[in-house]
């Protein structure tokens, strides 16, 4: 069989190929098996964190206008002397980002209707205040919810770089494709004017992104990137130093490299790159719906990690098929191969 029509089959039957115990693995031995077939050596695997993302930094969003200690004991009758005391209290002058923008939202939502009470009460002076720091929350919410989520702890933990990939992608679910459609509905909620919020909800969906498998994802992806082009660097040396065919003729060498071929690359890498790309089609688009509301407000590093991040994400096709290309012109010299 040519090894176009091997490598077409394989493809084929993908979906019915059992994985290997891990694929970082697989991809490890195939690397391996391949300089034995060739005879030269393979460069060595570097793995860093660089796909993490950039570390988050508060303090940029301005303090609203502020409602003195006279004017608060007035607000008597409004829930928003709740929010207010909440706010100015030792917990509140330490809250997190996520519970500093529940308390925005609680704001915004409490505002209308204690102002108008207000009005009632004669106090319009107040009521115009109390509007003004509605109006600042408003405009400041992108960058509110930006430092709640994307900015956050448990965002950090979604990217960070596990130690070891074990089985991954085998052992994932949809549960956090679910929980990032429930924030990215909330997200688009609050921005749309609705600002009721449950504490409750938002901060056990923010624990859920802890549980998340996106740095998982990325360095899968940037060991295939890596593993890859050591294999087409090992492939393209050989064919310069070590011809496989010298004479135009199959050889042992040629006929070791079209076993590997066969067995660890068709037989074992490539169905756990199939799965890869299922679990990479699956997260990505919740990950671009949840950014997306909040991209303006984000920062230039973040921006620039996020392009990096989605160009590795969707480069595994063309990985793939120059990768094929190398071995076909190493073996393009072999008569039948």
């Amino acid at each position: 069989m040519s090894l176009r029509l091997l490598l077409f089959t394989g493809c084929l039957l993908l979906s019915s190929c059992e994985q290997a115990p891990s694929g970082a693995d697989a991809l490890e031995t195939y690397i391996a098996r391949l300089s034995g077939a060739t005879e030269v050596a393979a460069t060595p695997l570097t793995i860093t964190n660089r796909w993490e993302p950039p570390k988050a930094s508060y303090g940029t969003i301005p303090a609203a206008e502020q409602i003195d200690l006279i004017d608060f004991l007035s607000l008597s009758g409004c829930k928003l002397q709740i929010n207010l005391g909440r706010r100015n209290s030792q917990l509140g002058r330490s809250a997190s980002p996520s519970q500093r923008l529940i308390l925005d939202l609680e704001f915004m939502h409490w505002a209308p209707a204690c102002a108008r009470f207000l009005r009632e009460q004669d106090n319009a002076a107040l009521a115009a205040t109390i509007e003004r720091a509605s109006e600042q929350r408003q405009r400041w919410l992108p960058m509110s919810i930006r430092e709640a989520v994307l900015a956050g702890p448990e965002w950090e933990s979604f990217w960070s770089t596990p130690t070891t990939l074990n089985h991954y992608p085998q052992e994932t679910d949809s549960t956090i494709v679910q929980t990032l459609t429930q924030l990215t509905q909330m997200v688009r909620r609050w921005l749309g004017g609705d600002w009721l919020a449950s504490n409750r909800d938002f901060e056990l969906l923010l624990s859920e992104l802890r549980a998340g498998d996106g740095g998982a994802l990325l360095l899968s992806m940037d060991q295939v990137a890596q593993q890859l082009t050591r294999a087409n660097n090992l492939l393209t040396r050989a064919n310069r130093e070590k011809p496989l065919c010298p004479f135009g003729r199959q050889t042992d060498r040629s006929r070791a490299v079209e076993a590997v071929v066969q067995r660890f690359f068709v037989g074992e890498v490539q169905p756990w790159l199939v799965q890869l790309r299922q679990r990479k089609e699956l997260l990505s688009a919740s990950i671009a719906a949840l950014e997306a509301p909040l991209m303006n407000v984000q920062s230039e590093q973040y921006r620039d990690w996020a392009r990096r991040r989605d160009a590795l994400l969707e480069s595994q096709g063309d990985l793939i098929r120059n990768h094929v290309h190398v071995i076909q012109q190493v073996l393009s010299h072999c008569g039948s191969a």
